[in-house]
């Protein structure tokens, strides 16, 4: 084989083997662009996907900022409503409380007018009036309550409190009284005319002093005093104590060797204690009180419970207990009082004694009142009692009707 051929064939040889490693490189090159192209689809497609998460993530933050939005809107109209609904309460209160006022204002005005008619056409007492007034009717004690302190309560209104205006610290009243037993036998029982002065600088202090200038010739050596005289502290309050000194003894202005003019130590100490109990089956309420009664001339000691009702509307029941500790006598009072006719009342009371045998000779075994009652300035009282005489259930000399008291007072007012 010549060089020439040899070279040929190894040329050929050589051609041959560059095709196939042409052949192969054409085959990895067609390789590699189908996976460069692989690889490009797969960014692309992981391109548009990031660029559609980008999108809902803006959409997204578009939507939460447009809930914000909302929210802070309604949070702000919430706000201006709830201003608004503040101002309009607001507003309401003002206009209840101008027709709270205005309707106090109208009905201050009702019942000063109804107050002016009842004056000019002195119309009958309300209900509540008439219980009050029925308060103020004290006549059911033997150890009845003097003019200055029956004054002082008669007074006192219950809507003050604390120190008065000077021109409210005094009072007076007049009257005039005498036993019905003169108008057949004269000088038989005293006449008498009674000017009382309370001195109340305060709603619950008092000073006070009633002065008799007799008008006949009765002359009683045991017991015809001049004058009497009370002070103390009295609060209206239920739940609230009380004191007070009243004298009612045989005092003189000008006494004799045997007298003496002020009898301080005969006078009576009292300290009393008051309280209501409500919602009584059938009673409503009934009001309570209790005191303890002290003399200390003859070192008498006496102690009080009471309790005291209304039924029918204006009828005042009361029913008492007295334990004097001195002489131990034991009493019962039972008494009712109402008004009848406008200021018209009657009152009644009957005693009853544990031992019959500690009736006193002055002791009575029932009373009885009535009159016209008035505690107005200037309007008159006009009051019959038999109080403090000697009444006997059994007694032939029937309700000894003679020996009782009538009396016309006037509370003055200047």
């Amino acid at each position: 084989m010549t060089l020439l051929q040899q070279n040929k064939e190894t040329y050929t040889a050589y051609l041959n083997r560059e095709k196939e490693v042409l052949v192969n490189l054409k085959k990895e090159l067609a390789k590699q662009k189908i996976k460069v192209a692989d690889s490009i689809k797969k960014f692309d497609i992981a391109k548009v996907k990031h660029k559609e998460t980008i999108r809902l993530a803006k959409v997204k933050k578009e939507n939460e900022r447009k809930r914000l939005a909302l929210l802070e809107m309604r949070r702000i109209t919430l706000a201006i409503e709830e201003k608004k609904h503040q101002k309009e309460l607001k507003q309401l209160a003002l206009k209840k409380e101008k027709e709270k006022k205005r309707l106090a204002l109208l009905k201050k005005k009702k019942l000063e007018e109804a107050q002016k008619r009842r004056l000019a056409n002195s119309r009958f007492m309300s209900k509540i009036e008439e219980i009050a007034e029925l308060e103020k009717l004290d006549l059911f004690e033997s150890d009845q309550i003097g003019d200055e302190l029956s004054l002082f309560r008669q007074e006192k209104k219950k809507s003050s409190k604390g120190f008065k205006p000077f021109d409210k610290w005094f009072k007076f009243s007049g009257a005039y009284s005498s036993m019905l037993k003169n108008i057949e036998t004269s000088n038989s029982g005293r006449e008498a005319l009674k000017g009382t002065f309370m001195l109340s600088p305060h709603s619950y202090y008092f000073l006070g002093a009633t002065a008799s200038l007799d008008l006949n010739n009765y002359n009683n050596i045991y017991y015809q005093p001049d004058f009497s005289y009370s002070f103390g502290y009295s609060d209206w309050h239920q739940d609230t104590f009380s004191w007070n000194y009243s004298n009612y003894a045989n005092n003189k202005f000008n006494p004799k060797d045997d007298e003496s003019r002020f009898n301080f130590q005969s006078g009576n100490w009292e300290l009393s204690y008051k309280t209501k109990v409500e919602d009584v089956p059938l009673l409503d309420t009934f009001k309570l009180s209790g005191k303890i009664k002290y003399k200390p001339s003859s070192n008498s000691k006496k102690v009080y419970l009471k309790a005291k009702t209304v039924v029918l509307d204006d009828v005042m029941l009361s029913a008492q207990i007295k334990h004097n500790i001195t002489n131990k006598q034991n009493r019962l009072t039972l008494s009712a009082k109402t008004f009848l006719y406008d200021k018209f009342f009657v009152s009644g009371t009957a005693y009853e004694y544990y031992k019959p045998d500690s009736i006193g000779s002055n002791d009575g075994e029932y009373a009885y009142s009535f009159g016209w009652s008035d505690s107005k300035p200037f309007h008159p009282s006009i009051v019959y009692s038999n109080y403090y005489t000697p009444t006997r259930w059994d007694s032939t000399e029937g309700p000894k009707f003679k020996e009782g008291t009538l009396s016309i007072k006037f509370n003055l007012d200047f």
